[in-house]
């Protein structure tokens, strides 16, 4: 299944990294996801899913560090790149774009005039939806910059879309439904909005209420100053933060029915509050991030 309303540079998946992933997962399960089943990249990491319609949550942590290296090019390994950060933080890095074509919107990226690096093809073990083993086919193109750190993204295609974009998957007891917003926090929000404006055009980029806002396309990416993170989620506290860049803090998930979401999170335990969009959970309760469900 193809995501159908998806396309260029929209959000594909946000990445949270954890150092405990099987508690991280229980973690989610206790906010009211289903998560997909476990699998494996081939540079030594863990993850599973959040799938929604046309976007998701990778949750991703450390398997074997001894295949760091692992389909290593020009120097560039996603797992020894995760390893790096966990060894620094956990929490919300680096946010995926979407991709139908990775040769000419990673073309497209590089005329816009941001930094790209590697390109990083692989495959990965998955079990079809028939129950039978397969692979699947992924591309990536790394676009970091130096300066913005785990503020950065990477453009990535699924050649067999129908290996991770399973309906079967998009049923959640919370009633989930997509990915609406990545939210960082930036002493200095300039550099994400000519970033953005870049990426996603800069009718698409803009100053809405004093923060910076890129609609991709299927979400956005929302530029709060430490102020404005601190009085929208402060009933729940901000991540615990390891760098002065600017770095992300939370994500939006659209949800079906905010009661519902309430009243499964009270029955699990799990700390939660509202705020001005809906409700919030602690960064503890999910991977030092910050999930806030809205309608």
């Amino acid at each position: 299944m193809i995501p159908p309303n998806q396309h260029r540079f929209g959000i594909d998946h946000p990445v949270v990294s954890v150092r405990n992933h099987p508690e991280a997962v229980e973690k989610y399960v206790r906010l009211g996801f289903s998560p997909s089943p476990i699998s494996y990249h081939p540079w030594g990491s863990v993850l599973t899913v959040m799938m929604f319609e046309n976007n998701f949550i990778e949750l991703i942590g450390i398997d074997d560090p001894r295949k760091f290296g692992t389909g290593e090019v020009d120097g560039f390994c996603y797992g020894r790149t995760l390893g790096e950060f966990l060894a620094r933080s956990e929490g919300l890095g680096l946010v995926s774009l979407h991709s139908k074509d990775i040769e000419a919107d990673f073309a497209a990226v590089r005329a816009a005039g941001l930094p790209v690096q590697q390109r990083v093809d692989f495959r990965r073990k998955v079990t079809a939806p028939d129950g039978s083993p397969d692979e699947a086919v992924v591309s990536l193109g790394m676009v970091m910059d130096p300066e913005l750190g785990d503020v950065s993204n990477f453009l990535c295609q699924q050649h067999r879309p129908e290996f991770i974009w399973r309906k079967d998957w998009q049923s959640h007891p919370n009633g989930a439904t997509a990915v609406e917003e990545v939210v960082y926090v930036a002493s200095d929000p300039t550099p994400l909005e000519a970033r953005w404006s870049k990426l996603f055009g800069a009718d698409n980029t803009n100053r809405v209420e004093g923060h910076i806002e890129a609609n991709t396309g299927c979400g956005r990416l929302v530029a709060l100053t430490p102020e404005q993170a601190e009085a929208h989620f402060g009933s729940v506290g901000l991540p615990v933060s390891y760098t002065s860049k600017p770095h992300g803090i939370a994500l939006q998930v659209r949800v079906r029915d905010l009661k519902v979401v309430k009243q499964l999170l009270s029955e699990n335990g799990v700390v939660h509050a509202e705020t001005a969009r809906g409700i919030a959970v602690t960064p503890a309760a999910a991977g030092n991030t910050v999930i806030e469900f809205a309608e």
